[in-house]
């Protein structure tokens, strides 16, 4: 349980929260202004700016949705030996042990003459070429995000939207009510984009296994 809300609330997962703020600026902007001024109708105006909210939001969407996406190891490139060991199913004492195999492989290659970046990189491509490249903790060309971290954002939009809209119920105040639904929106659109992730990540799975 501990670690699922730790993953929840990692909210440095998002990726570009740049483009997420414009949106979130468009709309709240768009927002104040068209209950500023005539709250029972929404004008052409009012309805593009909602519309290049929401457009930028999905934007970052498919932006952030890719940022996530991961290189399986074995078609990475590495110089590295012990940062791509370490992805590796394996004992630590096997780790060690292929460690130093992969060390010694490259200590031979820079007595040949050859930089220690370039050696690492061969002892690397010469294990994956080989049958312990099965041992790798995943099998697939890509490795999934869990996005659960959009959970904690909505927890925090949903919960932050109630207390702002509480307190505009004592003192009314049109900027902290239009703040109160900005959060809300976000936080309900932060919902539905888990669920587009997650079909998304399916569909991806089945392509990758030929399904």
């Amino acid at each position: 349980m501990q670690h699922f809300i730790r993953k929840v609330f990692s909210l440095k997962d998002l990726k570009y929260s740049w483009l997420l703020l414009i949106s979130v600026i468009s709309f709240y902007i768009t927002y104040y202004l068209d209950l500023l001024y005539n709250p029972a109708h929404v004008p052409i105006i009012a309805l593009i700016g909602y519309g290049v909210a929401f457009i930028i939001a999905a934007i970052w969407g498919g932006f952030n949705y890719i940022g996530h996406i991961k290189v399986n190891a074995l078609y990475q490139k590495h110089n590295d030996i012990h940062a791509f060991v370490s992805q590796l199913a394996m004992s630590y004492e096997e780790k060690m042990e292929l460690q130093a195999y992969l060390e010694d492989y490259t200590t031979d290659q820079i007595n040949q003459g050859k930089s220690e970046n370039e050696a690492a990189r061969e002892a690397i491509n010469q294990f994956k070429i080989k049958e312990f490249s099965s041992l790798l903790k995943n099998t697939m060309i890509f490795n999934l995000h869990a996005h659960y971290y959009l959970g904690g954002y909505v927890f925090i939009a949903v919960i932050t939207g109630l207390i702002l809209k509480l307190i505009s119920v004592f003192c009314p105040f049109l900027p902290l009510l239009v703040i109160a639904y900005t959060l809300f929106t976000f936080g309900f659109g932060f919902i539905g984009m888990f669920f587009i992730y997650k079909l998304l990540d399916a569909v991806l799975y089945k392509k990758l296994r030929g399904e």
